[in-house]
């Protein structure tokens, strides 16, 4: 693991810190996989109770929906995986091929893929879980509904692109355009390709907007080396954003009521999936927390969807503190580690 923190290391700063967004995203969605979507916030914490103050990684799983060895990812960092693969093969920095980008999702979640999503076993539980006979979660990966709709459109060819779902609420489209965003960070056309990317996991208009945004707050703490002001962005965002605007209102509101994160989670913001939900606990996250490690073990007590809401405060958490603010056993814990670093560095340097 040294060795690989190295040859961050080696790169110019700037390079660094794309990498460490990536990896800190990754890492953070690992952390909080075992106890992804329990929707039961006491069942959570009776889970919890003996290592509450360092849920990450828990040995095993107690996801309803699917089990996976510790350590692995969701679906929502192997999107993210996907981006930064592309952009390791691409040769050109500013040009952004979209059959291309296609193509490759249609291969890294279609048949024989290697991160062995199964969309049959998927479509199997929940059709039992629509007749009322669960038995068990699945055993593997979880295809995400973005996917799903990805390939209906994909394959049938209808309409024009992009190919995301009108409804599809979820952040799986930020999830594949931050590695877009550290790739074009210089870029003019960053706004545009990471819009691209966006729409092609979800049309549904909120999700777009706080999708777009998100990159933008990454943009900014890249930027600025995390000085950023997240909350106060909100009075540029009124113009382009005036929905995500509201949404950080709410954070800020949540704030000042001095709320903590599981109930400004639970009675707020909402632990579902669904922006603008998703994207406002990751922020209350990263605006009150002093550190990687507290913004993404907040975010895990608090429940429901913590891996999507992990991946976005962890990008965040890395872009203000750097690599060396991830913790290394976390980065040593989560399988793909080096895989990602791999290609972060193919695409970034």
């Amino acid at each position: 693991m040294s060795q690989l923190l190295d040859r961050i290391r080696q790169l110019e700063p700037c390079a660094q810190r794309k990498v460490a967004v990536v990896l800190g995203a990754v890492v953070g969605d690992a952390a909080a996989r075992p106890l992804h979507w329990i929707y039961d916030n006491n069942a959570l914490q009776s889970y919890i109770r003996e290592v509450k103050a360092t849920p990450e990684f828990f040995p095993e799983s107690r996801s309803p929906f699917y089990t996976l060895p510790t350590g692995e990812n969701s679906c929502y960092a192997d999107i993210t995986k996907v981006s930064i693969n592309a952009l390791a093969r691409s040769t050109s920095p500013s040009k952004f091929n979209y059959a291309e980008f296609c193509k490759t999702i249609a291969e890294s979640f279609g048949k024989g893929n290697t991160f062995g999503y199964d969309m049959d076993a998927r479509q199997d539980y929940m059709q039992k879980r629509r007749e009322g006979r669960i038995d068990g979660p699945v055993i593997g990966k979880w295809m995400s509904g973005s996917i799903i709709q990805f390939f209906d459109n994909y394959k049938s060819g209808v309409g024009a692109q992009p190919f995301g779902g009108a409804g599809i609420k979820e952040t799986d489209g930020f999830c594949a355009a931050l590695p877009f965003v550290c790739r074009l960070l210089e870029s003019d056309k960053m706004e545009d390709i990471c819009e691209q990317v966006i729409t092609t996991y979800s049309s549904w208009p909120t999700s777009v907007s706080h999708g777009r945004a998100a990159c933008r707050i990454i943009k900014g703490l890249l930027e600025t080396e995390g000085r950023f002001d997240v909350l106060s962005y909100r009075e540029e965002l009124k113009f382009d954003f005036p929905d995500v605007a509201r949404s950080l209102s709410s954070v800020e509101d949540c704030i000042s009521r001095d709320m903590d994160h599981t109930s400004a989670v639970l009675y707020v913001f909402g632990s579902p999936c669904y922006n603008p939900g998703s994207f406002q606990g990751a922020i209350h996250a990263f605006v009150t927390s002093s550190s990687y490690a507290e913004a993404i073990r907040k975010t895990i007590r608090a429940g429901g969807c913590n891996c999507s809401r992990s991946l976005f405060a962890g990008a965040m958490a890395a872009a203000k503190y750097g690599l060396d603010g991830i913790p290394e056993e976390w980065i040593e814990k989560t399988k793909d580690a080096e895989v990602v670093v791999d290609a972060a560095i193919k695409a970034f340097s």
